[in-house]
């Protein structure tokens, strides 16, 4: 397949005038050129010849049938200024316009113009046939040039081919419009852009005006400072003698259509050729070179195969492929690729092995996109370039190295985080139930998105685990549970998660269904120490030490948490008994609740009748909260004791549960603030 590998110098509809010859543009694959035209003068031109010039000439173009036409470019030039120039022309009646001008001035004052038109598609539909350009019209223009012998007009199409047959080549198409004369006898016309891999089948065409087959003093034309000549139709003292090489004419009056075999002016590795004319008395306009090189050229291209992008990340992973298609030989190694988003530089890498022809290398890079650059950018990969739009590698194509894709950065919904539940299981079922459907809303507003329910985050991250039952969610009482919303966006397939406490409390020492009881002090029977509470709870509850609590006279207070007793070691009831309120306040995983504290004017049983009947069986303390009973017998040897949690465990027996007799004994008992001693009658009924 055909390449444009370079276009230069499109100047379209403007004048140059006197362009110095250079590259316009260069093609590859396997190709040739091949050149047609005429002249429109009927006979040499010089003292003696007729000052007539014709309107219209023809010329064959007969390629090869396996030719396939690439690029067709007409050329004509003349006598005459710019304003005196036909610059539209007919090719087989179909009008042409030019595209490109030059124009330039002889020795003796006198001006010459060039006209140029790509008219590649119109000799493409049209093949192999005679080609005639007519309406190229300066019959009242060469007046004035007839006595110099430069009156002249003339045409030629440069055709660029491709033939399976032929090697791979590289054609450049160089011209321009650089004149060479008796007053400036010597021009080197430098040809750039070449890559010399192979010297045969080298080719270099010309295409020149108003050079004579009878002026030859001093002229040369020179390869690389070697001589070129084709003789006999082009001798080495005069290649600019109205020849067309491709017919054998030599009657293409003022013009030349000529080419060379050059494998033995060039060497491998050149990148230039020089072209040297030399003419004593001639004078000869280059009109254009066309330049045909056996080349042996990578060509590497790139394609982005897949572009990862992750939710919430500015981080892609790109997989790519390097190929290597085109090319007349191998890909060396550790070829530059870089990448660019929207222009800017994010990541370089390189081949890692040569690639032959018509093979790929894959690769894959993880980039990291700039906080600058915007969510929607274009991702460009670029092989052959080191980051600096620079490149290692001389290639068949050098405009087909980029690869571009869009990439949209995604990001997850925006949530909010819901507000946490605190209840409290005033009902004592010991659990709650709860309708989650708000929380959703709490989360966000946007009806597009899907929302889910979950019991952790690893569960929401993931999406599994779903909460079915989210609008009859129970908790149990005394626990607290982070419920995880999962909000997902089904056109990014990004999704964000929140979360949320649900906290069941408990309200504490419920199971007390009546009022706990405390004694008036023993040296102060009017006053109660209130804090015996916080002895007594921790016996019946582990958690009392999570409860704060406040002491209050009625409920009302309590509830509302107003004129808290304060005094609460030296407190005064206004009579016994008496109920004091008291608010336990928990935190965390308790609520408030308010329990009766009974404050009695305690008194010691003088006696007991353990007989069974209920009614005194036992000596009854309960009400003094006793930590440690002794009991003795009037001799004073102790018969019984007792721990923490004595209520009325003495009926009457000794240590080890054997019946005393009836009489007085004497007791010691000790509260958490007091010491009591006294006596107590044991009287049994006589069998």
């Amino acid at each position: 397949m055909i390449k444009i590998l370079q276009t230069f110098i499109l100047f379209s509809g403007f004048l140059v005038s006197g362009q110095s010859v250079n590259l316009y543009q260069q093609y590859t694959g396997r190709l040739d050129f091949f050149m047609i035209g005429n002249t429109m003068n009927t006979a040499a031109n010089g003292l003696g010849a007729p000052c007539t010039i014709l309107t219209q000439s023809s010329a064959v173009l007969n390629l090869n049938a396996n030719a396939s036409i690439q690029a067709a470019f007409l050329y004509w030039s003349g006598s005459g200024s710019l304003a005196q120039a036909d610059l539209n022309v007919k090719l087989n009646n179909t009008p042409i316009t030019s595209q490109r001008t030059h124009t330039t001035v002889g020795p003796t004052g006198l001006e010459f113009f060039g006209a140029f038109a790509d008219v590649t598609n119109f000799v493409k539909a049209t093949g192999n046939v005679n080609y005639t350009l007519s309406d190229l019209d300066l019959t009242n223009v060469i007046a004035p040039y007839c006595p110099t012998g430069s009156n002249y007009a003339g045409w030629s199409i440069v055709v660029v081919y491709e033939d399976s047959t032929l090697p791979n080549r590289v054609v450049s198409v160089y011209d321009g419009f650089q004149i060479v004369d008796h007053t400036g006898q010597n021009v080197t016309i430098t040809l750039n852009g070449l890559n010399v891999t192979n010297v045969n089948n080298a080719k270099v065409g010309f295409l020149a005006w108003e050079g004579d087959d009878n002026i030859s003093v001093e002229e040369q034309l020179r390869i690389n400072g070697m001589l070129v000549s084709n003789p006999p139709l082009n001798p080495g003292n005069n290649a600019f003698n109205n020849t067309n090489t491709y017919t054998g004419a030599t009657n293409l009056w003022n013009m030349d259509i000529d080419y060379y075999q050059v494998g033995n002016f060039i060497s491998v590795g050149d990148t230039s050729m020089n072209v040297h004319i030399k003419t004593g008395q001639d004078l000869i306009i280059i009109n254009n070179i066309i330049v045909a090189l056996s080349s042996l050229f990578a060509d590497a291209t790139i394609v982005i195969d897949a572009i990862e992008v992750t939710c919430d990340s500015r981080h892609i992973e790109v997989d790519y492929t390097v190929f290597n298609i085109n090319g007349t030989t191998k890909l060396l190694p550790n070829v530059p690729i870089a990448f660019y988003a929207n222009n800017v530089l994010v990541g370089t890498t390189t081949t890692k092995a040569a690639i032959n022809i018509n093979e790929i290398q894959s690769g894959s890079i993880s980039l990291s996109i700039p906080q600058s650059i915007p969510n929607s950018f274009t991702l460009t990969a670029s092989v052959d370039d080191d980051g600096n739009k620079n490149g290692m590698v001389i290639e068949l194509d050098e405009t087909n190295n980029t690869d571009t894709e869009n990439v949209v950065l995604i990001f997850g919904p925006e949530v909010n985080k819901p507000s946490d539940i605190i209840v409290c299981d005033y009902e004592e079922k010991g659990y709650k139930v709860f309708d989650l459907t708000d929380k959703k809303f709490e989360a966000t507003n946007n009806l597009n998105y899907l929302i889910s329910f979950h019991e952790s985050e690893k569960d929401a991250t993931a999406g599994v685990n779903e909460i079915q039952d989210f609008d009859y969610y129970q908790i149990k009482s005394h626990s607290s549970k982070s419920i995880w919303i999962r909000v997902f966006d089904p056109i990014t397939g990004c999704a964000n998660t929140t979360s949320f406490k649900i906290t069941v409390q408990m309200m504490p020492f419920t199971e007390l269904k009546d009022p706990l009881m405390i004694c008036n002090l023993k040296n102060n029977p009017l006053a109660v120490n209130l804090t015996l509470v916080n002895v007594l709870l921790p016996r019946m509850f582990s958690y009392s030490n999570e409860i704060e609590l406040k002491f209050y006279e009625n409920r009302n207070d309590a509830e509302n948490g107003t004129n808290e007793i304060l005094n609460i070691t030296n407190y005064q009831p206004p009579r016994f008994p008496y109920i004091v309120y008291i608010k336990a306040m928990g935190a965390k995983l308790w609520c408030d609740n308010i329990i009766e504290l009974q404050l009695n004017d305690c008194v010691v049983p003088k006696g007991i009748s353990p007989n069974g009947d209920g009614l005194n069986d036992g000596f009854n303390l309960e009400i003094f909260n006793v930590i440690e009973l002794k009991i003795f017998n009037r001799y004073g040897m102790e018969v019984y004791e007792h721990g923490v949690g004595y209520v009325d465990q003495w009926k009457g027996q000794d240590k080890s549960n054997r019946e005393l007799p009836s009489g007085t004994y004497f007791y010691l008992f000790k509260t958490l603030f007091d010491t009591y001693t006294g006596y107590v009658y044991v009287i049994k009924e006589v069998q």
